[in-house]
């Protein structure tokens, strides 16, 4: 999954690290490699990382899912809880789509460690809209 032939993959993932590991609905997934830069002042992985990893994942695989209807995603909402933390090895984010509407797509998302230890619950929700018509 390291190629993207769609050119999804933004400029910010690229800077985080993101690792695509899957883009199916039902098992979407990606990971990111704990890195100092991406660590808060006391050494763990920083909330705005793993709720980014949550954003990522879950609009590229609506956005992939919807793109041959000439359909776009983008982020509506999110909702995360930290459980435990994060200190070493990697995230990983496993997601799954729990409704796929017309115009909406929720998600629910787990973020997991390098131990399988669950570490946040996130919940998204992503718009899907026509993409607009250039002149």
């Amino acid at each position: 999954m390291a190629d993207d032939p769609r050119g999804l993959v933004s400029h910010f993932d690229a800077l985080l690290g993101t690792e695509w590991l899957d883009d199916d609905p039902e098992h979407a997934r990606v990971r990111v490699r704990m890195r100092d830069e991406l660590r808060q002042p006391v050494g763990l992985l920083h909330g705005g990382v793993m709720s980014s990893l949550v954003e990522s994942v879950c609009s590229r695989a609506t956005a992939l899912a919807v793109l041959d209807d000439e359909m776009m995603a983008m982020g509506q909402s999110i909702s995360v809880n930290f459980i435990r933390p994060v200190t070493e090895g990697h995230a990983e984010v496993q997601a799954k789509a729990k409704h796929r509407g017309r115009t909406t797509w929720v998600w629910d998302a787990e973020v997991r460690d390098a131990n399988d230890r669950l570490c946040a619950l996130a919940q998204m929700t992503v718009a899907v809209r026509p993409i607009p018509k250039s002149d």
